[in-house]
């Protein structure tokens, strides 16, 4: 990997939030774009347009007096102007960058309102910059700006700004989410689906050789049912976000925990063993981050797995009798098939569809309970 590859990846991958902290702000009928017109862009619905350019780096200010950065950025923009693609009096022109540096001209720029003070920043900034001669990289930029359009630069400055946030771009973003009165247990949640979503749609539509926009009708019906339930503080399914790991489930089949065990003393097959993996796994990170999240609390669970053994202790007792003539093995069977398919409920909600017998898997492996019908003498010994 060259030197600057991974500054790169950073400089590209920064537009996704970008984009998505402009998706959250704009208004019904308005667009957002990567890569249309400027680094992101929003395209309103009354004409109007933001068009952001997205500098980044890994160590420093990435918009020094001397930086190409800074001075292309202006050229693109006036050239733009110059081109008649843009309106320079209907355009907010925004720099975001990734790290703060000592006060230079870019933050003069950032202070002037009117042509007359952009007019005085431009003078001060040839000032600074008397000694640059043609052989300097920012010189051809700079020289098409203050020596040949002077003007244009202007109607740029005075609608002009700054914005710095340190990092990956992922906390303006999760601020954006705070003001969508989102639980704070929660925001982490949705800004990963959001992104997500965001990363995959674009990333297809340029496969395809389209514009990467983005309409707010279109995001809005994609995440609206999502914040409702994060508003109501839904039992969210975590393993959308964080699904099972493949080399947790190939840990757990050649380990072969106690819950497994369980299952091979009924006989079941692979198939089954697989299937009852994956539901214990989903079942531990949905329990996790419910409680870490505060969506539950410990008592809310400790009620949850106490339904759960009602329904296991009466199940077989009334298996026992019912299903005497059926061997030991073919009981057991019943007993998880029956337990496995018990609808119960949290704080009213229906849990995800693994949390029942993910959660049977869970008790089964402290050996709270068991399907076999002599599974205590088998594992109540290996209890920890």
């Amino acid at each position: 990997m060259g030197i600057h590859a991974p500054g790169q990846v950073l400089g590209y991958g920064l537009q996704f939030p970008r984009a998505l902290y402009h998706l959250l702000r704009c208004e019904p009928d308005d667009k957002v774009a990567i890569e249309v017109l400027g680094d992101v862009a929003t395209l309103a619905a009354d004409k109007s347009l933001i068009t952001e350019e997205d500098k980044s780096s890994q160590v420093s200010n990435p918009v020094t007096d001397l930086s190409t950065d800074l001075w292309k950025t202006f050229y693109n923009w006036v050239g733009l102007i110059k081109d008649k693609k843009i309106d320079a009096f209907n355009t907010k022109f925004v720099l975001y960058v990734n790290k703060k540096g000592r006060s230079a001209i870019v933050n003069t720029f950032d202070k002037a309102t009117s042509p007359a003070v952009a007019k005085d920043v431009i003078d001060k900034a040839k000032k600074k910059l008397k000694k640059l001669d043609s052989n300097h990289e920012i010189w051809p930029y700079y020289d098409f700006l203050v020596n040949q359009n002077e003007e244009t630069l202007i109607d740029v400055i005075c609608n002009f700004e700054l914005q710095i946030c340190a990092g990956g771009g992922s906390e303006a973003v999760k601020t954006e989410i705070r003001k969508k009165h989102i639980h704070e247990t929660q925001i982490d949640f949705i800004h990963d689906n959001l992104a997500g979503w965001l990363q995959t749609t674009v990333l297809e539509r340029l496969a395809k050789k389209e514009d990467a926009i983005i309409s707010w009708a279109e995001f809005d019906k994609q995440f609206q049912p999502l914040f409702e339930r994060a508003r109501k503080r839904e039992l969210i399914d975590f393993t959308l976000t964080y699904p099972p790991d493949a080399k947790e489930i190939k840990k757990h089949l050649k380990e072969r925990p106690v819950y497994i065990k369980q299952l091979e003393e009924i006989k079941a097959d692979d198939d089954l063993i697989q299937h009852a993996v994956t539901d214990y796994l989903k079942a531990k990170v949905n329990r996790y981050n419910w409680i870490e999240k505060e969506l539950i609390d410990e008592p809310t669970a400790i009620d949850f797995e106490a339904k759960l053994t009602d329904f296991w202790e009466n199940s077989k007792t009334r298996i026992q009798i019912v299903h005497s003539a059926n061997d030991s093995c073919q009981r057991g069977m019943l007993l998880y098939t029956e337990c496995r398919s018990r609808q119960e409920t949290i704080k009213d909600q229906s849990p995800p569809s693994a949390t029942i017998a993910g959660t049977y898997h869970a008790l089964a492996n402290t050996t709270e309970l068991g399907w076999h019908p002599e599974w205590e003498s088998s594992f109540k010994k290996q209890k920890k």
